[in-house]
């Protein structure tokens, strides 16, 4: 049953305040805990339990069984990582789609993905694992996401474009038929995609031209620091 779902969310910002709403008014199940190594406190009002250091995060992963990775912006390496990591220890990656968003049935979602209201993901579209529609954002026909994308709001994606991982399109771009957006990549709010974009390129304006390169992150300190509790502990 849903309601026996008792879920983590991995981040305590904005995000996180979303999707502990969206969970409720779905009834998707309980968020119990909070989990934020960047804050002393939860910055909004709820009724899960806040921590932000590893151990409590280890004393508390038996009793949880779904995961929300509350990861947005241009971080979707994070993002992707951080649930693969989380689930390789048990948890289950928990998909929210606002009953707000049109989604074709013949699209393909894959695991934790995230879709706001108003978006639109069209005829026989592809999307990977951990990926974020945000709100009012378009994604037309024979399209192909990779996994840890996100789609910023308003965004406009034309038919059949493939899009590489970890690929964030900002507010407003547009990309036009047939583009080819590399892994990586970062595409400007606003600005107009002609042409393909190589891997871990950064691209601004109309139409959209390189600026500068950029290196997804992530971060795995906690899961090390969970690895060893638990060799400390056997």
């Amino acid at each position: 049953m849903l309601s026996s779902r008792k879920i983590l969310l991995w981040g305590g910002r904005s995000k996180a305040r979303i999707l502990y709403a969206m969970i409720d008014e779905l009834n998707l199940g309980t968020p119990k805990i909070i989990f934020d190594t960047s804050l002393k406190k939860s910055v909004f009002d709820n009724t899960a339990r806040f921590i932000n250091t590893p151990s409590d995060l280890a004393s508390e992963l038996p009793n949880l069984t779904h995961v929300a990775v509350c990861i947005g912006g241009e971080h979707g390496f994070a993002r992707y990582e951080t649930a693969k990591q989380l689930t390789s220890i048990g948890l289950s990656s928990l998909s929210i789609v606002h009953p707000h968003s049109f989604i074709d049935p013949s699209a393909k979602l894959g695991e934790g993905c995230q879709v706001m209201p108003g978006s639109v993901i069209h005829k026989f579209v592809e999307i990977g694992d951990h990926v974020i529609i945000n709100t009012s954002a378009t994604i037309d026909h024979e399209c192909i996401l990779g996994h840890g994308v996100h789609v910023m709001g308003s965004a406009a994606i034309a038919g059949r474009v493939k899009i590489g991982n970890y690929v964030t399109i900002g507010t407003n771009a547009t990309i036009l038929p047939d583009i080819e957006i590399k892994e990586g990549a970062y595409i400007g709010a606003g600005a107009v995609v002609t042409k393909n974009v190589e891997s871990n390129s950064v691209v601004t304006g109309i139409p959209a031209r390189a600026i500068k390169a950029r290196m997804p992150k992530f971060d795995n300190s906690v899961f090390l620091s969970i690895a060893k509790l638990q060799t400390d502990k056997n």
